[in-house]
């Protein structure tokens, strides 16, 4: 006679039974693999978007040393060529940038989003040299106290806001087009 296996659980999953067997066919993997995954991630503490640990970057260039050799498909060739010209990218450069984001989850950005980022700090320094003309006035003509608005102010403060939104958009984006889905 057999002995019953003690590594086994069972579950009840109810109306999320179909939509878990979709999970997983969509997703290539068995259920029992699946459900080993998601439970080692919550044992070890790792959030559910987290599928490998993050590398820890030091303060310290390191020079490539290996080369790697990737066979690809024609398709998947011709995408990478797409996309790293799309970003300003050489394909190479596009695959590394990839795998160095992945890694660390920390942005590597493209030749485009680097000039979108010059331009935004450029206008962030614009209006923070604005912000103190208006500070030292204030601090040293309690008088002209009156000759600014305080809804004005505010709206300064929301257009930085705004502002610093999209450069941070653009940061996550490009973290998140890298992200395996």
């Amino acid at each position: 006679m057999a002995k019953p296996r003690t590594t086994t659980i069972s579950a009840d999953l109810g109306d999320l039974k179909e939509s878990w067997l979709a999970w997983c066919q969509a997703h290539q993997v068995t259920p029992s693999v699946a459900l080993r995954q998601v439970l080692g991630r919550a044992i070890s503490g790792a959030s559910a978007q987290s599928v490998t640990p993050r590398t820890v970057l030091k303060n310290r260039r390191e020079k490539a040393a290996q080369r790697m050799k990737l066979h690809l498909t024609l398709s998947e060739v011709a995408g990478i060529n797409t996309l790293a010209a799309q970003e300003g990218y050489r394909p190479t450069q596009w695959v590394v940038a990839m795998i160095r984001t992945k890694l660390t989850g920390q942005p590597h950005v493209g030749q485009p989003e680097l000039e979108r980022l010059t331009r935004s700090n450029q206008q962030l320094l614009a209006l923070g040299r604005n912000l103190n003309q208006i500070a030292k006035v204030l601090n040293t003509s309690p008088e002209n106290r009156k000759a600014f608005r305080v809804d004005l102010i505010t709206e300064l403060s929301r257009v930085i806001r705004t502002h610093t939104d999209k450069v941070s958009d653009v940061l996550r984006g490009t973290v998140e087009r890298w992200q395996l889905r």
